[in-house]
């Protein structure tokens, strides 16, 4: 009790005497007072204490070392400035410790140092740089490849992560820096620490190739000269896109025989970000060297999930497209059972310039796995090849759901739109067998056609109202179609409840409200030729009525629904119309003796062909006789025939 009320009083203090006497007993108590000892300088986080930490981190117990390790940010003032310090002991430990607790910020202190005449601490510099950029080289190479020992838990791989962000930037800066101004031992040192680095497009060190009149790029582009090593199969390939280094790019790879090496380029060309190295591959190998024999030969001893990596390297062979797809169809193959080798070698099809051939995304239209369908779908509908609608087309029936959607959502418009367009101009038939085949094939036909119900003009609205009727799907749409007879255009809804009679479900009552209210004959006339339909003798007394209308139309309907309900008044009613002095009046009554058939009146049309004033009139009555003449010759011939 009384020890803890010590320490206690200790890391409150503001005294520096207590920073020593907590020093010396780190340094001479035993384990439990050492742990005492360091908590007790954690927490007073002073300079002077941490930095004697630092000094005696190698005498530490290995529990002490990690604790340390796991509370490095602490130390971030300690470690520069003893980093700085005179004690070149201290110096030593500093730079260590800089490198073990992956510092990367710190790295402007181990510059510092490199410089400095004393061997020993330019050297142990150049030590803690290497290793912190074998650090950021391995741990960025595990995040990209999901190393399992990173991959678990998600949280662990966040932080990594975040780390590796924070402190490569400040490393990659610091060894470009170091390789510019150092010209002492250890450039072979450093030269290794900038090949490491090398690994992405971005890398500082990579762009020591291209800075004018930079102290490192003579031992860099020496280096990327020969033949790599597998640690530095990534600056082997970036950096072959450099000017100096294309013309040996071919030599160097010639005289590659360690299969170790040869394994590693094929494996790593998925870092690969620099698109021209294509043209240096293509130098070297022409296209020869993965002969179908060779590729066979290859990728038997291999298991199916380097089929992708295999890929990656063809892709940038410079190789034409069709050989291209008969060598990654061979993978595609190889890789059957392996989905993630198999998702990569879809990327790799999609990576291509448009253009390209898109044979090997058309193989895995018929993937097992429905993710990848669903991804060749969308890029062949991104690429638009030639007939690429035909193509996606034949996977309507048996693709699964969501590939579906995704075909009808890229080519549905344009086929709906196709279909739309062109229905004016084909006969009934044949508009009748392709909507039909169009609704089979699009899913979403019907929500575009209810689309241009709703919200069309009127013109539209209309066409659209009879593809559905010459398409039967009157019943389908009647909770479309039924607020349409209330729609403020008169020729709308004039459309729309003529329809209504195709929906045998409908009650009567909506109609006969459409007869008795709307303000137009021609509604008027096409909801008594749906009552017609219906035959319900209860609206007799109301079409007797309109069989008196002022709109002849409307009367014409109403006459011929009163014969087709065999009401004996309706031949009185029609009698009565053609004898009306109102010209429309006469025609409409001839079209209803037409569709009626009530030939004992046909008198009455003669007479109006010889004496009617009006000469439409005289016209369309003798058309009406012609009519009969004809129909009657062709009973007599038929009868004959007989």
């Amino acid at each position: 009790m009384l020890l803890d009320q010590l320490i206690a009083a200790l890391v409150e203090t503001s005294n520096g005497a207590a920073d020593e006497l907590l020093l010396e007993a780190l340094r001479l108590g035993n384990p439990q007072e050492k742990t005492l000892a360091m908590n007790a300088l954690l927490k007073r986080e002073t300079v002077r204490g941490l930095s004697g930490i630092v000094e005696q981190y190698d005498k530490l117990p290995e529990s002490l070392q990690r604790e340390i390790l796991s509370q490095i940010k602490l130390f971030y003032h300690a470690l520069r400035e003893s980093g700085r310090s005179d004690n070149h002991e201290l110096r030593m430990a500093a730079m260590k410790l800089i490198a073990l607790g992956r510092q990367g910020k710190l790295a402007y202190v181990l510059s510092e140092n490199l410089h400095d005449t004393d061997e020993a601490l330019s050297k142990s510099a150049t030590e803690a740089m290497v290793a912190l950029a074998r650090w950021a080289a391995i741990e960025t190479r595990a995040l990209q490849k999901g190393d399992p020992r990173v991959a678990q838990p998600p949280s662990a791989v966040s932080s990594s992560y975040q780390l590796l962000m924070e402190q490569r930037p400040e490393i990659e800066a610091a060894v470009a820096r170091a390789m510019d101004v150092h010209r002492g031992k250890h450039g072979q040192d450093l030269l290794r620490a900038a090949l490491l680095l090398c690994d992405w497009p971005g890398s500082k060190t990579l762009a020591i190739l291209s800075t004018v009149k930079h102290g490192g790029q003579s031992p860099m582009v020496r280096r990327l000269q020969q033949p790599p090593s597998a640690e530095h199969v990534e600056a082997f390939l970036l950096g072959a896109s450099h000017g100096q280094l294309r013309s040996h790019f071919g030599i160097a790879f010639s005289h590659i025989d360690e299969a170790p090496v040869l394994d590693a380029l094929l494996r790593k060309t998925h870092w690969l970000k620099d698109h021209q190295l294509q043209l240096c591959i293509h130098q070297v190998t022409r296209g020869t060297w993965w002969g179908e024999a060779e590729l066979m030969h290859d990728i038997e001893r291999r298991p199916p999930g380097d089929s992708s990596k295999v890929a990656e390297w063809i892709a940038v062979s410079g190789m034409h497209d069709v050989m291209q797809d008969e060598r990654l169809e061979r993978l595609r193959e190889h890789a059957k059972d392996d989905f993630d080798a198999r998702l990569r070698l879809v990327r790799v099809a999609m990576r291509r310039r448009r253009g390209s051939s898109v044979q090997l995304l058309r193989s895995f239209l018929n993937d097992p796995d429905e993710r990848l369908m669903r991804m060749a779908a969308r890029e062949i509908v991104r690429r638009r090849p030639m007939d690429f609608e035909n193509m996606l087309l034949q996977l309507m029936t048996n693709a699964p759901e969501s590939v579906r959607k995704v075909i009808s959502r890229a080519i549905g418009q344009s086929g709906f739109d196709q279909f739309w367009t062109r229905f004016d101009r084909m006969d009934k038939a044949t508009r009748k067998q392709a909507g039909r085949a169009m609704l089979k094939l699009l899913p979403d036909a019907l929500q575009r056609l209810t689309k241009r119900l709703q919200t069309g003009p009127v013109d539209q609205a209309i066409k659209a109202m009879q593809i559905v009727q010459e398409l039967g799907l009157t019943e389908v749409l009647k909770t479309v179609l039924i607020p349409m007879c209330q729609h403020p255009h008169a020729k709308v809804r004039s459309k729309a409840v003529g329809l209504l009679g195709e929906m045998p479900a409908l009650a009567s009552d909506a109609i006969l409200e459409r007869v008795l209210t709307d303000t137009d004959a021609r509604v008027r006339a096409n909801a008594i030729e749906v009552l017609e339909s219906k035959k319900e003798v209860q609206f007799l007394p109301m079409l007797a009525q309109r069989a008196r209308s002022s709109h002849n139309r409307e009367r014409a309907n109403a006459i011929k629904a009163m014969h087709r309900m065999r009401v004996g008044t309706a031949s009185q009613q029609l009698l009565g119309m053609l004898r009306d002095q109102r010209p429309e009046h006469r025609i409409s009554a001839m079209w209803a003796l037409r569709q009626t058939g009530i030939w004992q009146l046909i008198n009455e049309v003669g007479r109006i062909a010889k004496q009617d004033e009006n000469l439409r009139v005289r016209r369309y009555a003798l058309g009406v006789i012609k009519q009969v003449v004809e129909a009657v010759q062709a009973a007599k011939q038929k009868q004959v025939a007989g």
